[in-house]
């Protein structure tokens, strides 16, 4: 697939959902917000009518500022880590169970105003690389370190950066996960070892095992080698996903009839 020199955005959308979604700041009156005794920030939930507002402007900021002339956008769908699951029954075990009460009318909106597609089957981690590897002079907008250490140029919109990875950097990132592990996704690695460990070796698919097998035996470390690398390898390819046609974006003026500071965005 290619569009001329264009420039390609391909997003990340769940994290952008909980940037949209995020709770407003609580004015006190005096200029300043409401905070409880231990001195944090309260908030409270937005409207619909302040979710399609902050919709709006999040999305045409987070695509005005990376530049690029079309864009595809992926959100959680259905069955999105089945064949993970299968792998490792606990992925993601101690993530929360239901989606906040907002999320479904943002997801909503956004396919609907932004025809950000569902990903349903695999996460949608695998479907941003996947498009990416199949759409040429196409970048990943995202702030998650999985997917902002694959191979290549990507947009952080959260700290407005730009980042080159190479393949040697990607392929050690990976391989030094597969020591240290990710215990925010149920995957612990190899016990007793962490980033200092992993940065004194050279982590390859070879050494890795070898370490695996060294600490837990043959049959297990073989097992528990195959469950974690199923878990943290993002799919370079599946074969009933269909990556969808960008989307020519244009810059949309969001009028504001007053200033609100209590509008949360990122």
């Amino acid at each position: 697939m290619n569009i001329n020199e264009n420039k390609i955005a391909i997003l990340d959308i769940d994290s952008i959902c909980f940037a949209i979604g995020w709770g407003n700041k609580v004015p006190d009156g005096q200029g300043d917000f409401l905070r409880d005794e231990k001195g944090r920030l309260i908030y409270v939930d937005k409207t619909e009518e302040e979710l399609m507002q902050a919709a709006d402007m999040t999305i045409n900021d987070i695509l005005a500022k990376s530049g690029c002339t079309h864009y595809v956008g992926f959100i959680k769908g259905r069955n999105t880590a089945a064949h993970r699951y299968q792998t490792k029954s606990d992925y993601k075990s101690n993530r929360p169970k239901e989606s906040p009460k907002w999320w479904s009318f943002v997801k909503d909106y956004l396919i609907s105003i932004y025809n950000i597609h569902p990903v349903d089957n695999i996460e949608v981690d695998d479907a941003v690389n996947i498009a990416k590897l199949t759409i040429e002079n196409s970048f990943i907008v995202a702030i998650d370190k999985d997917l902002l250490h694959l191979e290549g140029t990507h947009y952080n919109w959260r700290t407005d950066e730009w980042n080159t990875v190479t393949q040697e950097e990607a392929e050690t990132y990976f391989w030094q996960d597969m020591i240290i592990g990710q215990p925010g996704d149920g995957v612990s690695g190899i016990p007793g070892k962490g980033k200092a460990y992993a940065n004194k070796i050279h982590c390859t698919a070879l050494s890795v095992l070898t370490e695996y097998i060294h600490y837990y035996g043959e049959h297990l470390g073989i097992q528990e080698y195959y469950k974690n690398y199923t878990c943290l390898k993002i799919l370079d390819d599946y074969e009933d996903f269909i990556v969808p046609e960008p989307i020519e974006f244009n810059v949309v003026k969001i009028d504001k009839e007053e200033d609100d500071s209590s509008l949360t965005l990122w």
